[in-house]
């Protein structure tokens, strides 16, 4: 049976905590792992969250798994038992993908995430993040003595007072917390056609040394910018986050980061593909020739649209 290295995690959107009560992974060796427990997550779709180093560091890849969380805005409890695509996990174990150091290297964890209304996803985890399947968690009832054994309180207050524990101010400025949006996250989860460029302006040779892009459904990768894999045109979920690092023909060294707006990236997405039809896309980072700014536009074979309220820095960066 192939082994590979790999721990379990769970994580929950950011600003929607949530908290594992119980779960496993199971192998078709009979052996299991459990997935930690106790600790509120929030931070951060596609994340990793608490990971505790237990059993064997070589195991074979689960083929199912079992789990109950508690959603600590709706108060509600969540469970069930998942199969999982345990031969399609096992190819990209083997496949792996190269790092932001040019290295071959492979996924390190398998990450569950837990969002308001029973949503589960399953992503591998490393340089490269994928997801592997989306699952609907039934409502389940839960017993004080199955949650926290120890607690005086009724279930119920348990819950509302760690919920208002947690539900700081911070939270209550980012999120209307009385009005969970339910469906976003396989919003997210919608594929379009296009690939991101890099452009210098400067003449002379320059090189993208690294690449990072942050998709809002929890993928992302993290490589070195000659990776032909970066360049493909392929379906892809929409970017939130961007990052570079290059170097010029004077062997000075940037960088470059850049956060795109919700609101403006997914309208972009919906004129581009929806309204305009457009079969294919490139995400263009044009970089001006003194290496101090950086302007951000989709391309289609007719068209340009300028990105206008992403947040971009430019940076010097060292070597």
């Amino acid at each position: 049976m192939k082994k590979f290295e790999w721990r379990p995690t769970a994580n929950a959107p950011k600003y929607y905590p949530a908290e594992v009560i119980a779960g496993n992974f199971y192998m078709q060796d009979g052996s299991s792992i459990y997935i930690p427990t106790g600790h509120t997550l929030m931070t951060g779709w596609g994340n990793t969250g608490a990971a505790h180093i237990v059993g064997e560091d070589f195991k074979p890849v689960p083929y199912k798994f079992d789990i109950k969380w508690v959603s600590y805005l709706e108060e509600k409890f969540y469970g069930g038992t998942f199969e999982l695509p345990k031969e399609k996990m096992e190819a990209l174990f083997e496949e792996g993908f190269i790092n932001s150091r040019n290295q071959q290297e492979t996924y390190d964890s398998i990450v569950l995430g837990l969002a308001p209304g029973g949503v589960l996803v399953v992503w591998m985890y490393g340089s490269f993040t994928v997801e592997i399947a989306r699952f609907q968690a039934k409502e389940i009832e839960m017993t004080m003595k199955e949650f926290k054994p120890y607690a005086t309180r009724s279930l119920e207050d348990y819950v509302k007072v760690i919920k208002n524990d947690i539900i700081n101010e911070d939270i209550k400025g980012a999120i209307d917390v009385d009005n969970i949006p339910f469906g976003i996250w396989d919003t997210y989860r919608n594929k379009y056609n296009w690939a991101p460029k890099v452009l210098f302006k400067k003449e002379g040779e320059t090189l993208l040394k690294t690449i990072v892009v942050n998709y809002y459904n929890g993928e992302f990768f993290n490589t070195y910018g000659q990776n032909p894999v970066v360049t493909e045109m392929k379906e892809r979920p929409i970017p939130y986050r961007s990052a570079m690092s290059w170097r010029d023909d004077q062997n000075n060294n940037y960088g470059a980061k850049v956060f795109f707006d919700e609101k403006e990236i997914f309208g972009l997405f919906d004129t581009i593909y929806n309204q305009k039809k457009a079969p294919k896309a490139n995400l263009i980072f044009e970089i001006d020739k003194f290496n101090s700014s950086l302007k951000v536009y989709f391309k289609t074979e007719n068209e340009i649209y300028p990105i206008k309220k992403a947040e971009v820095k430019v940076y010097l960066a060292s070597s």
